[in-house]
Order: C-alpha cells, then structure tokens, then sequence
C-alpha cells in the first residue's frame, strides 16, 4: 500500500470535515489498516468518504444510500430508470446497487485531490442522494 497517498488523502478529507464543522475524530466510522472512512448527514441523506490504500496509489470513495429496491416486480422499471439516469442526468457520480439498497457512489484516485475537489464531491453525492430519495420514493413506493 503506498501509505504517503493513503495519508495525504485521509489529511485532505479531514480539513474538508473541519470546514464543514464537523469533528473527523467523531465522524470517523472506520480506521484500520487500508481502510479509512468517516460518516455524515447531508441533508435526510447519509454520505460516507472512504480512503482505500492500494499499491499504485490511494482512492477515495464517496457513497451514500437512497433507498431500498422496490418490490420484484418494479425491478425490471426501477433498474431501465437508473441506468437512464446514470446516462442523462448524472456527473461525476452514478447510480448502484449494493446489498438491498440504491446508492450513489463518486470515486477517483486520490493523486491530485484537493479539499474543495472533495467538497464538491461530498456535496454532489449528498444532494443527489437527497432529490433522488424522494422521487424514487414517490414514484415507486420504496423506503428510505
């Protein structure tokens, strides 16, 4: 693992929470080796930042939940709508699924991050997670 790009970039998130108000020390969810990630709220969404080490280089992950998938039978709808939404409607993000939810995840290298890059990130993931959780909401049923 290059640890100079895993350090920098977990310094760099860190300065962002600072700005933002936020304590790193109390928003950090997880730090053991590799992986390191803090947690918070972005209006009624929940984002997490994520630093993976690796050995060409450190990543940095943002993600946050939208909402549960809809009932097997809106799946097949559900799922044309995301991936038309990945292909018209969203920048530097996308659309997942990952266990039985909806995500929105924004991830790149970390070499040449900085903190307003990061913050525009975090605040992107954040507000799209909080539009699309609504609209999903009323238009197929599904829960927060």
């Amino acid at each position: 693992m290059d640890t100079a790009s895993f350090s920098t970039a977990s310094t760099t998130i860190e300065s962002v929470l600072r700005k933002l108000g936020l304590d790193p020390k109390t928003a950090k969810v997880r730090d053991e080796e590799g992986t390191r990630a803090w947690g918070l709220l972005r209006g009624s969404a929940q984002v997490l930042l994520m630093v993976n080490g690796a050995d060409e280089g450190a990543w940095v992950r943002v993600i946050a939940p939208v909402t549960k998938l809809p009932a097997e039978k809106d799946r097949a709808a559900f799922f044309l709508k995301l991936l038309e939404l990945n292909a018209r409607a969203m920048r530097n993000a996308s659309f997942g699924v990952l266990n039985d939810g909806v995500v929105i995840v924004s991830e790149r290298p970390s070499e040449g991050l900085d903190a307003n890059e990061v913050e525009q990130i975090l605040k992107h993931v954040g507000a799209l997670a909080d539009h699309y959780d609504d609209e999903f909401i009323k238009e197929y049923g599904v829960a927060r």
